[in-house]
């Protein structure tokens, strides 16, 4: 799994407690943060390191470098990473840089796909769309995160220059996500996810890549 995020803390406000559960579940998980500074990256690291991430990839952009450039970042740590699921932010968020994101993975994974690209083009499986602010009206999915959940608080924690904006706005919101998405999924907290379906161009993509319905 790889989960792809505009800004340190996302990846625990979006998918905190999936990414717990898989880890636990013996999946390797890797995030790629397309922004950052050192204080957010050491933060970064610490949260992943609370929530059993095998590799951290940072950066030290600005939240105004978030550009179509990065696709190509993304793409290459695809094909190290060769996940089958990617975890990114969903078009739908009010956030520019959370929705650019999601478009810029969108682009990232299918020219990582493509044989006339590269020689070892690898084809994602499944791309899903996690919350942030803006909660999805139609998610897709539903994990349940209850037994991970208080990991994912700790994680959460470590974004320290964070978490005390807007009168610990953050922590609020994930506990009252969480508890509302627990509710829909019949379980004490879930997390939700939209489904970007991937797009089929042409042939230019690996030969198991082509699937039936059933």
């Amino acid at each position: 799994m790889l989960v792809v995020v505009a800004h340190p803390d996302d990846e625990c406000l979006g998918a905190g407690g999936t990414i717990r559960r898989h880890v636990e579940l013996g999946v390797p998980v890797s995030v790629l943060c397309l922004t950052g500074n050192d204080e957010r990256n050491a933060e970064l690291n610490k949260a992943c390191k609370t929530l059993g991430v095998a590799e951290v990839h940072t950066s030290k952009r600005g939240d105004f470098d978030v550009d179509w450039s990065l696709s190509h970042e993304i793409a290459q740590t695809i094909l190290r990473a060769r996940p089958k699921i990617i975890i990114t932010h969903s078009v739908e968020d009010y956030n520019r840089n959370h929705n650019f994101c999601a478009q810029i993975v969108m682009e990232a994974v299918e020219w990582a796909s493509h044989i006339t690209m590269f020689d070892d083009a690898h084809r994602v499986e499944h791309i899903y769309n996690m919350e942030i602010n803006s909660l999805l009206s139609r998610p897709s999915i539903m994990v349940d995160v209850s037994d991970c959940y208080d990991t994912a608080v700790q994680a959460l924690k470590q974004h320290k220059s964070q978490m005390s904006k807007a009168s610990g706005f953050y922590p609020h919101l994930y506990d009252a996500r969480t508890r509302l998405r627990g509710v829909q999924a019949a379980c004490d907290r879930a997390e939700a996810f939209g489904l970007s379906p991937l797009r089929h161009a042409g042939p230019f993509y690996p030969v198991n890549s082509v699937r039936s319905l059933i």
